[in-house]
């Protein structure tokens, strides 16, 4: 049987973190950061240390291509997590993946949710949310990892592919949550907290970790800072946001310092009595 998670009062911490994959690192889009910070010989090994740095129970990572994924299974392994993958559909070359500290959480159930996001009229995104149930401290808790398609700022709401997505996605979470007593979603949403998504999940019943932190930014491309990284969470659960690295829009990402163009948002989890 698994242990307390975390400090043994039932707290636990996860953490929402997009790696960048290297498919995605073209010099042209990053032209602040120096070649030797973009390139991957750097860049991974720095990448599974920064990850492996977090120390948190539960840590959700996206845009995880498989041999990042390998190198972060062996060293968070030698740490004693257990882990799950699961790589975007389409011929897409990254996906999610979810680590868990095996003293803290037994691995119930895992599954995909594959987003029929096309509606007909295109092929679907090949997006994906990666669904594990965990078992500890006596409770079950749906962890589900997802990494939404951005959409343009001026694409009304029905032609947004995220919004249709996190929409499956809700759908789904109410037939998970009669299996388990919490539920944290966790992901890049590539949305900001005033967006119709973030309004559609709140509807739902879920509250974000660091929504009484204003300011608070996770990602800065194209030299413009934005919090677009959530774990949201039920209302079984409380949450005590944790400190995210402080950038603007004149911050350098990825730099020395951080391996991606996002950091990481972590929180500190409390069942309710």
């Amino acid at each position: 049987m698994p242990r307390d998670p975390a400090d043994g009062t039932g707290s636990f911490s996860v953490a929402s973190y997009n790696v960048l994959a290297t498919a995605y690192v073209h010099p042209a889009r990053y032209p602040r950061t120096s070649s030797l910070v973009l390139n991957p010989a750097w860049r991974i090994p720095a990448l599974v240390g920064h990850v492996a740095n977090l120390g948190d129970d539960i840590i959700c990572l996206q845009e995880v291509e498989i041999e990042i994924f390998s190198s972060l299974r062996i060293r968070l392994g030698s740490l004693g997590y257990g882990s799950q993958y699961a790589r975007r559909q389409g011929g897409k070359p990254d996906g999610c993946a979810t680590f868990y500290r095996r003293d803290a959480f037994e691995l119930v159930d895992a599954n995909i949710i594959s987003y029929a996001d096309g509606h007909g009229a295109t092929s679907d995104s090949g997006n994906i949310a990666l669904i594990a149930v965990l078992s500890g401290g006596g409770n079950d808790i749906g962890i589900i990892n997802t990494h939404l398609t951005w959409d343009p700022p001026n694409a009304p709401l029905n032609a947004q592919l995220g919004h249709r997505q996190m929409s499956q996605l809700i759908r789904a979470i109410s037939e998970i949550e009669r299996k388990v007593q919490g539920v944290v979603i966790a992901g890049d949403f590539n949305v900001t907290p005033d967006s119709a998504t973030i309004a559609l999940v709140g509807s739902a019943g879920f509250s974000f970790s660091h929504s009484s932190l204003p300011g608070v930014y996770t990602c800065n491309a194209n030299a413009r800072g934005r919090m677009i990284d959530y774990l949201c969470y039920s209302s079984a659960l409380q949450a005590e946001a944790l400190p995210v690295p402080v950038i603007d829009d004149r911050t350098i990402l990825p730099s020395a310092e951080q391996p991606s163009d996002h950091v990481p948002v972590r929180a500190k989890f409390r069942w309710k009595d």
